[in-house]
């Protein structure tokens, strides 16, 4: 049992990553490598940092007491390609009664060709599968990439359309997520995030810095 995940940073709540307050967690490598991907800097392995399981579910009990999330989202990075380290983190979240979410690049014939697929499968509520294609951006659901990734829900937890709609009240599709002692980071649907991101480097570029000032 894989006991550690190499993980890029973790938001411990977030409305802009699933339906309801999520804890998310973005893992570290990817061999996909979608063109247009929104991080780019998940791909190569080894620059994250490594956890302990048992660490990061005691930070997603913690949040659950603090924030009252309702569920976790593991994207990245490649999920499955850490399969062992996520299916043993997922059971251990499931114990919670929160539900999980899993954003992977491959498809679900991908997945299931996995052998290591079903003990993740038999611990999360839905996958969004399939490679992010910047061509195909996806607006009519707030949190899904592309239109040809799919909602693959194993419950009914969130298997209800108008939990991924992108329009209605309350519902932001982007945010920016701070965590002491990382970089700032922009979640959220890709299509919000990279607007976010052109909109927060004008403002950075439009404002004076430190040695400006006189």
């Amino acid at each position: 049992m894989t006991t550690t995940l190499e993980i890029a940073g973790v938001a411990e709540h977030t409305e802009a990553e699933g339906p309801g307050l999520r804890f998310a967690v973005w893992v570290q490598g990817c061999t996909l490598g979608c063109p247009g991907c929104c991080n780019p800097q998940m791909f190569v392995p080894g620059r994250g940092r490594r956890v302990e399981i048992d660490a990061l579910d005691a930070a997603i009990a913690a949040a659950q007491s603090r924030h009252g999330i309702e569920g976790i989202t593991i994207l990245g990075g490649e999920p499955l390609q850490q399969i062992d380290a996520v299916a043993d983190l997922c059971a251990k979240v499931c114990r919670r009664s929160l539900g999980v979410i899993i954003f992977t690049g491959y498809t679900l014939a991908e997945a299931r060709a996995l052998p290591e697929f079903v003990g993740l499968w038999n611990n999360l509520d839905t996958l969004v599968d399939g490679r992010f294609d910047a061509k195909h951006g996806d607006r009519t659901r707030r949190v899904i990439g592309s239109s040809n990734q799919r909602l693959v829900h194993r419950t009914d937890r969130y298997a209800t359309d108008d939990q991924w709609a992108a329009t209605g009240a309350g519902r932001p599709t982007a945010e920016i997520v701070l965590v002491p002692g990382e970089p700032p980071r922009l979640v959220g649907s890709p299509t919000m995030v990279r607007t976010l991101a052109r909109v927060t480097s004008a403002v950075v570029r439009a404002s004076p810095g430190d040695c400006d000032r006189t």
